[in-house]
């Protein structure tokens, strides 16, 4: 049985750096230019199987790290976080791990770096305490020792009380919300603040010191409803 025959070769349209090699005018592989100069392949020739597999290694580990790049442009990814996304895409297992490693040594995937990041905005832009980040960094495949430096660093690097600036940190949160509790009985705005807290994973004897703290300030203000005790 004779081999098969390369019978075209053609520029995908926008990637003028890869060629697309149409094998008995069926099959067709998409190809980085210097992989097929490098193996020396035209128009023409019979290309045994082995290099008909090589071609198509060489097809998924380029659209392997071009979807990476996407979902990278999209946010920034932790490096499990890229590896489930690329299995759930039907990327073949050696393929991730040869275009992550690939990513690792650019340093475009960087789990500590990308922990740091994230760890900062959540706590500026959601409030979220140390233990909460720290769970959130977890669920998204950081390792233990990352995800918990990252979620302390703030407080390791800065002096004074940890336990101080975490109060500091649930007050300014609920007061950031404090539009939501107007007009609430005590007791009602007591419970939903401390859900809030409880879920943005602060302490319990923050979360209680913070409410009462909180919920005095409103009272003071008379910004809660007035119930038939305090009448």
């Amino acid at each position: 049985m004779s081999r098969p025959r390369i019978t075209k070769i053609s520029t995908p349209k926008g990637r003028p750096h890869h060629r697309v090699v149409h094998i008995d005018g069926e099959t067709a592989i998409r190809v980085p230019a210097s992989l097929l100069s490098e193996l020396g392949l035209e128009v023409g020739d019979r290309i045994a199987a082995h290099l008909i597999g090589e071609l198509e290694a060489a097809d998924e580990l380029d659209e392997a790290r071009r979807r990476a790049l996407r979902l990278l442009g999209v946010r920034p990814r932790s490096e499990e976080e890229l590896r489930r996304s690329l299995l759930h895409a039907d990327f073949s297992y050696s393929a991730i791990e040869t275009v992550l490693d690939s990513l690792r040594r650019d340093g475009v995937v960087d789990d500590r770096a990308f922990a740091e990041q994230f760890a900062d905005e959540r706590r500026r832009l959601k409030g979220y305490a140390p233990v909460r980040i720290e769970t959130d960094l977890r669920g998204r495949g950081v390792e233990r020792e990352v995800a918990h430096g990252a979620a302390w660093k703030a407080y390791e690097e800065e002096t004074g009380d940890p336990e101080a600036r975490l109060l500091d940190e649930a007050m300014t949160l609920l007061r950031h919300k404090q539009v939501h509790y107007e007009g609430l009985s005590s007791w009602v705005a007591r419970r939903r603040m401390v859900g809030l807290l409880d879920r943005a994973g602060y302490p319990a004897s923050i979360v209680l010191d913070a409410v009462d703290a909180v919920l005095e300030e409103m009272q003071s203000q008379g910004l809660l409803a007035r119930t038939e005790e305090e009448s």
